[in-house]
């Protein structure tokens, strides 16, 4: 999870964290338009909580949809139903036309909603909330430290093979070049390892004792409750629409 431009609003992390989940796994069982519609709404409301323009958003919704329009293309082949045309014998099913376009709706509505309610939060504060909802300690901070250090990493490789080409390293496939690769690779692993021993002792030195703890809320407040009630209404009413 890449971390966000924009500073988050005044809300506590757990209660973003929460409701996302309980929005998005309502989202995820329900088999209706009417429920797809209705988490497609919550998804549009939730940028209000992380708006920071229109342009990163689309272009991930661009990356998102790529892997939906893979399915729009291979699912109609897969279910039977009303042919609406064959190609090479295979019939192109409507009723997995409509199954695929429903699976598409749902995941745009989860991933409006995870970028509106949990995109803001910093690797840190994300860490923080998972461990304040009771997750492992040890996953929270597997979780966070490698959303915060990977960038890190793809800097140092970047730094790495930078240095090889101006050194004459010529990319192919020759086996010079794979031992190349294998070589920097090695390095970047060195490099990592001693990295996490500094930030370690860092973090020891300044306390330390296993558990985030972000220092960039001020707690739980009322915003944060009436945040978890909505939500959890808005996922009764999607389960809802199941049973009409």
């Amino acid at each position: 999870m890449a971390p966000a431009p924009a500073p988050a609003p005044a809300l506590d992390g757990r209660s973003r964290l929460a409701g996302a989940v309980a929005l998005c796994v309502a989202a995820a069982v329900c088999n209706n338009w009417l429920g797809a519609g209705l988490a497609l709404a919550c998804g549009l409301t939730a940028l209000a909580l992380g708006w920071d323009g229109p342009g990163p958003l689309l272009r991930r919704m661009a990356l998102v949809n790529v892997f939906f329009l893979g399915l729009l293309a291979t699912v109609p082949f897969a279910v039977p139903g009303s042919p609406l045309f064959y190609m090479a014998g295979w019939p192109f099913s409507r009723e997995g036309l409509a199954l695929a376009a429903l699976m598409t709706a749902k995941g745009n509505a989860i991933m409006l909603i995870f970028w509106g309610l949990v995109r803001p939060l910093s690797p840190a504060e994300f860490g923080a909330a998972l461990s304040g909802l009771g997750m492992p300690d040890k996953l929270c901070l597997i979780l966070a430290l490698t959303a915060r250090y990977l960038e890190l990493m793809r800097r140092e490789w970047d730094r790495l093979l930078t240095a090889a080409r101006l050194r004459g390293f010529d990319p192919g496939t020759s086996r010079r070049t794979w031992s190349t690769y294998a070589l920097l690779l090695a390095l970047l692993f060195i490099r990592a390892m001693d990295r996490a021993g500094a930030i370690h002792q860092a973090m020891l030195c300044r306390g330390f004792d296993g558990r985030f703890r972000s220092l960039g809320t001020s707690g739980w407040r009322a915003a944060d409750t009436a945040l978890c009630l909505a939500c959890a209404v808005l996922a009764c009413a999607v389960l809802f629409t199941e049973a009409l």
